[in-house]
């Protein structure tokens, strides 16, 4: 059964105002309606319309005055690139570094599901990989891909998918991955996790959910990644404005 998921409301501000950013309605310099105003033509609360504010002036759209108001900046900068372990947990090729560990069917866990827009456990396919180096087990990654995404392509199968999911989603079904958000949690490795790892179920590790989405908030995929938090050093840069 297919599902019509509704972008969550501070998606459908967010992406107006950077529309309107990008194709010129709102000028560098221009002053953005107010929050009050903001919520009453959207019809959505003052702390859905802070959200997608906070993501805006977080990515360089907009900046903020206090007690004025919300300024255009400007085009986003384009230089900041998704994290390595980002990349890899949605984007790998199978067929070069990964052990596919299941593919088939399983019933969408809670956070899968709030991340894709859908029910807990509706059916959902899963592709979950090791990747192993010379030290051991680097990280395990279960890939969530909705069942009228995956119908009728090599998702279905367990052969490895060349070339990455993302790059393959789009070949086959024309569905773009504009944006990804991702929510990083340190917690103790279950044993199934120890086992797969070559933990004790007292190491800690890094577990990662990334949700996959179109530009107009209608998700494609979600991603568990988990990684042992004593093989792994996250680094990253960015811009302060």
């Amino acid at each position: 059964m297919a599902y019509e998921v509704t972008p969550p409301k501070y998606l459908r501000v967010l992406n107006a105002l950077r529309e309107r950013i990008e194709g010129g309605a709102l000028a560098p310099g221009a002053a953005l309606p107010s929050e009050s105003q903001l919520g009453t033509e959207f019809a959505v609360s003052r702390p859905t319309v802070l959200k997608a504010l906070g993501i805006l002036r977080q990515d360089g759209w907009i900046e903020s005055r206090q007690g004025i108001g919300h300024f255009v900046r400007g085009r986003a900068p384009m230089g900041r690139t998704s994290p390595y372990y980002l990349r890899d947990a949605l984007n790998l090729d199978e067929t070069v570094q990964a052990e596919m560990l299941h593919v088939g069917p399983v019933l969408a866990a809670p956070r899968v599901a709030a991340a894709l827009g859908i029910p807990d456990g509706t059916p959902v396919y899963e592709r979950r990989r090791r990747t192993v180096a010379d030290a051991g087990p680097v990280d395990l990654v279960s890939v969530f891909i909705p069942v009228e995404i995956a119908a009728g392509t090599e998702i279905t199968k367990p052969e490895p998918v060349a070339g990455g999911l993302l790059d393959y989603i789009q070949s086959r079904k024309g569905l773009r991955g504009d944006y990804a958000s991702e929510r990083l949690t340190a917690r103790r490795a279950t044993t199934d996790e120890a086992a797969l790892l070559q933990l004790s179920d007292s190491d800690a590790v890094l577990s990662v959910l990334i949700g996959v989405y179109q530009s107009s908030g209608v998700p494609i995929m979600a991603s568990m990644l988990v990684m042992p938090g004593s093989r792994h050093e996250i680094e990253d840069s960015y811009p302060l404005g």
